[in-house]
């Protein structure tokens, strides 16, 4: 039987509630939803083990992410499995645009004005 609560909803429904009004009801709601969550990782999330080999696999495939910087977010995301990456920033940006609308909407106009791998960088009006 699947779960009654999607992962991504009770993400969603947190960040609501902690950019929401501040009250004793809005408190104890985060608290369960934060319970519920905190339930679900341990059910789901492998043993350290699994992780270190999963991660180790990973990092030799080929198929890591090769960025460098200096924030911590792309020191984070290098050599990790783009997927992986792709779908974690997903969830966020879905997040995002049910808690601040404004924000996604300036994301998604940086993301549509940079050049695809198939544009032609000489094309005038770039």
């Amino acid at each position: 039987m699947p779960p009654l609560l999607d992962r991504k909803e009770i993400d969603i429904e947190i960040a609501r509630l902690e950019y929401g009004e501040s009250s004793y009801p809005a408190y104890a709601k985060l608290a369960d939803l934060y319970t519920i969550r905190n339930q679900m990782d341990q059910a789901e999330s492998p043993d350290l083990c699994g992780y270190e080999q999963e991660r180790s696999a990973a990092s030799s495939s080929g198929y890591g992410l090769p960025i460098d910087g200096d924030s911590e977010f792309l020191q984070a995301v290098s050599g990790r499995d783009a997927s992986g990456v792709w779908s974690i920033i997903d969830d966020l940006m879905d997040t995002l645009h049910a808690v601040n609308p404004r924000v996604y909407a300036g994301v998604m106009r940086k993301i549509y004005s940079l050049q695809t791998k198939h544009d032609n960088p000489y094309q005038s009006g770039r």
